[in-house]
């Protein structure tokens, strides 16, 4: 005869309390390898990490981890640091299935240089009011050989590119020449933080004044 074992109440009260605390304890756990916010930790460049195109792609530092850049730089990773440099950075720390610890970086300044990482913003538009100056030279479209803007030095300002379209009336193309009298209203753009050197501020053109005509233009940003 097949004997049933009967629990007592109290001992089955125990037993499943323990088995709520053990998927208790589980879920609560970190994940393995879950990355950790570190930072701001000031280390120095013991050697570049390339990809597999020959770029630099991060920076083995000598807090015994490599620093990896989820965005791209404006002139690449390279340019933010060189061996020996002092850095200081945060991020989110992992450590990968081989045990390499690599920082993902959201912040970082280089000590030895003015790098920093990410890029900051750029500049937003701002409306040009309508300001006098001379034309100081003109800007040609390099798919229609017509002027689509011209180089323009404002009364006590500095020079700027006026864009006036690919599509502005023949009538001021006609009326523009270097030295000529003008006024430009539009909206300003300055430089995107990531230009490169020798990127003028522009104003995209929405009138341009020659003596007492007003040249409206139908540009869009």
């Amino acid at each position: 005869m097949t004997k049933t074992r009967i629990l007592r109440p109290r001992l089955a009260l125990a037993i499943a309390a323990l088995m709520v605390l053990s998927v208790s304890s589980v879920t609560a756990s970190s994940p393995p390898n879950a990355a950790m916010p570190v930072g701001p930790v000031t280390a120095n460049i013991l050697a570049l990490n390339y990809d597999e195109s020959g770029m630099v792609n991060g920076f083995v530092v000598s807090t015994g981890i490599v620093l990896a850049f989820p965005a791209a730089a404006c002139s690449g990773i390279g340019t933010l640091g060189a061996v020996g440099n002092s850095v200081t950075y945060s991020g989110a720390e992992e450590t990968l299935g081989s045990g390499l610890k690599v920082v993902n970086v959201s912040s970082f300044t280089n000590n030895t240089t003015p790098a920093t990482y990410p890029p900051g913003p750029n500049p937003k538009p701002v409306a040009y009011p309508l300001i006098a100056g001379i034309v100081t030279a003109l800007n040609y479209s390099l798919e229609t050989g017509l002027v689509n803007g011209f180089l323009f030095t404002p009364s006590g300002g500095s020079v700027v590119l006026v864009d006036i379209g690919d599509f502005t009336s023949s009538s001021l193309r006609a009326a523009l020449s270097v030295g000529t009298s003008v006024s430009v209203e539009g909206v300003l753009l300055q430089p995107g933080t990531c230009a490169p050197a020798g990127t003028t501020s522009e104003i995209v053109a929405s009138s341009v004044k020659i003596g007492a005509k007003v040249y409206p233009i139908q540009n869009s940003l």
